[in-house]
């Protein structure tokens, strides 16, 4: 499946699909590299104990959570464009402020910034993609397109420690600052979208518009194995003694990004309704087997069945709420879902450490139970993600 643009469906300007790919990719290969160096950071040059670093390093995700809500019903009032170009500015001022903040509370305030900034950039610009997609390829779309996060996270830690091994943490901060910075220059460079058509008085605009809800749900239960893969893999083969803990989690990160991209078309050739169950099931498949998995060949075949159901999750669920959703709610919408991925990966590491004992293995089996709670949702109510609540 070719790695294309997709064509657009009004006669607006069509949205400019590789400078928004490289603005979200910039946004966050930023925030990834802020997270490589966040914990010696505040530990050796702020005098922070464990729990402070680690809520510094956090605090932007939180920050990402949040705002998405709100960059999305911004976008359907203004425009994408206006809420990516804020987005961008929001994620330069928080780079600034992590170059001159010489405390912990300032450090926060500017991870809080750049969280909530690239949380608004990556919003506004799938939901301005989606709304020009042709519908037949939405799912194809919203996948490759949610690749540009996934690379600048994957890229960023690669670039921070690069930097940080050369110079210094003041470089980091540098290239922190910068790569939003050129963000905003290449979508600065796009046509002005068309005004945003006004809401009909007939319509209540949310934040977490109804088409939302009970994807949200969902993603919310099958999000959590991704926060156990985050928080137990690498300590699950410490504790088992497994060799090649150092691979495992690459065997998830590289299985994620190769099942994302060459699979997304299946959602709209077989339907993102039946393709997200099987993701479901394949994903609880893949926790329940390195519940108990004891060698090693197994666990990483385990942990390359979870990365593949996992990669599905997005597109899916973006193209049944793109396609459920009232266009001027749209990216509000998308919006809400995206945040409940943000807050059951939150949850997935607390809950997980409730459960770990000694091998930590009860975190995958809770993973597991949670990827197939998600799938009641769409069994119980199908027809709210069947039937588009107005035709475009």
């Amino acid at each position: 499946m070719p790695f294309a643009a997709p064509a657009p469906t009004t006669t607006a300007a069509a949205a400019p699909y590789w400078p928004l790919w490289a603005a979200c990719f910039l946004g966050y290969a930023a925030i990834g590299m802020t997270i490589q160096v966040m914990p010696a950071y505040a530990h050796d040059r702020l005098g922070a104990d464990a729990v402070a670093a680690g809520l510094a390093v956090t605090i932007g995700s939180l920050a990402t959570m949040v705002a998405r809500p709100f960059a999305g019903r911004l976008a359907d009032q203004r425009g994408g464009r206006r809420v990516v170009l804020i987005g961008a500015l929001l994620g330069l001022a928080g780079g600034l402020g992590h170059l001159v903040a010489t405390t912990l509370p300032a450090l926060v305030l500017a991870r809080l910034v750049l969280g909530a900034g690239e949380g608004a950039l990556f919003t506004a610009a799938i939901g301005w993609v989606l709304a020009q997609a042709e519908p037949a390829r939405r799912g194809t779309i919203a996948g490759h397109f949610g690749l540009s996060m996934w690379t600048g996270l994957a890229s960023g830690p690669v670039i921070g420690a690069a930097l940080l091994a050369f110079d210094s943490y003041r470089s980091v901060w540098l290239a922190a600052s910068l790569l939003p910075a050129l963000a905003f220059g290449l979508v600065a460079r796009t046509p002005r979208m068309a005004a945003a058509p006004a809401a009909g008085a007939d319509l209540r605009r949310a934040f977490f518009p109804r088409a939302a809800w009970l994807p949200g749900a969902s993603n919310v239960f099958a999000s959590v194995g991704y926060g156990v893969i985050a928080a137990f893999l690498v300590p699950r083969f410490a504790a088992l003694q497994l060799a090649g803990q150092n691979l495992a989690l690459a065997v998830f990160g590289l299985t994620f990004m190769v099942t994302r991209f060459a699979g997304s078309s299946s959602v709209d050739r077989f339907g993102a309704r039946r393709v997200l169950l099987i993701a479901f099931v394949v994903e609880a498949a893949g926790l329940a087997g390195l519940s108990v998995a004891h060698t090693s060949w197994l666990a990483l075949a385990c942990t390359a069945v979870t990365g593949a159901g996992l990669s599905m999750l997005y597109p899916c669920l973006a193209s049944l709420v793109t396609a459920a959703a009232d266009p001027r709610e749209r990216s509000a919408a998308l919006g809400a879902v995206t945040s409940a991925w943000d807050l059951g990966l939150a949850v997935g590491g607390p809950l997980g450490g409730l459960v770990a004992g000694t091998t930590n293995a009860g975190p995958f089996a809770v993973g597991a139970a949670a990827a197939l709670i998600a799938t009641l949702p769409l069994l119980l109510r199908p027809r709210v993600l069947l039937v588009p609540r107005q035709q475009e």
